[in-house]
């Protein structure tokens, strides 16, 4: 069945009924060519195009595709992807999630201006990121610093540091143990569920219900 043409109210009612970041993927993949096309054409659609490379670019980070989110940031027009803030962001995003640079993924996620629309899906891949990055930590250590911890999942380190009960039951909440005599956390390895995706996508969903108030 054909899509409705690509539209910015067309694109909110995507990420509100997309059941998986799966679905909500192939579902902007198909809108490419036709973005292309968007861009080729001498018309005023920047904010629509912005929004959509966009949101396919974290399309991307939330099925864990980073080497096609590289492959697509080059299909973007390059005018484009040279004066678009939100754009720019993306590949910002992009070299720091590269680079494995853990604490720079949460500052760029939290802190960089992201459009209404794109928002609740930046929101989304942080917690994705988060659970993620927390399965790997726990099949890498056999014991480690919480604030080397806290780092890894863009928690306070001072506080973590100090054994704050707060940061300490964030670990000890999925199964790790907190050694007060050595002042270390024992990982204790995380399965990967494979409900996973769903799960988190179901987070979105529920977030992406307060879109309608922003979205066009």
């Amino acid at each position: 069945m054909d899509l409705p043409p690509l539209s910015k109210h067309q694109l909110s009612t995507v990420l509100k009924s997309s059941r998986s970041p799966t679905e909500l993927y192939n579902t902007l993949l198909e809108y490419e060519s036709e973005a292309c096309r968007l861009s080729i054409a001498d018309r005023n659609e920047t904010e629509l195009l912005s929004l959509f490379y966009s949101t396919f670019f974290i399309s991307h980070l939330l099925t864990d595709q980073i080497y096609e989110a590289r492959a697509m940031t080059q299909r973007i027009p390059q005018a484009l992807a040279q004066n678009d803030p939100s754009l720019q962001n993306c590949l910002t995003l992009l070299r720091a999630v590269w680079q494995r640079k853990y604490e720079l993924v949460y500052k760029i996620l939290r802190e960089l201006p992201w459009p209404e629309l794109l928002r609740p899906a930046v929101e989304s891949y942080e917690t994705y990121f988060q659970e993620k990055t927390l399965r790997e930590v726990s099949h890498a250590y056999e014991a480690i610093r919480p604030a080397a911890a806290a780092d890894y999942l863009g928690l306070n380190a001072a506080a973590a540091e100090q054994g704050d009960p707060a940061v300490i039951q964030k670990f000890t909440a999925v199964g790790w143990t907190w050694d007060e005599t050595t002042r270390l956390l024992h990982p204790k390895p995380i399965p990967t569920s494979p409900e996973k995706d769903a799960r988190l996508y179901n987070e979105l969903s529920q977030i992406m219900a307060l879109v309608g108030k922003h979205g066009g």
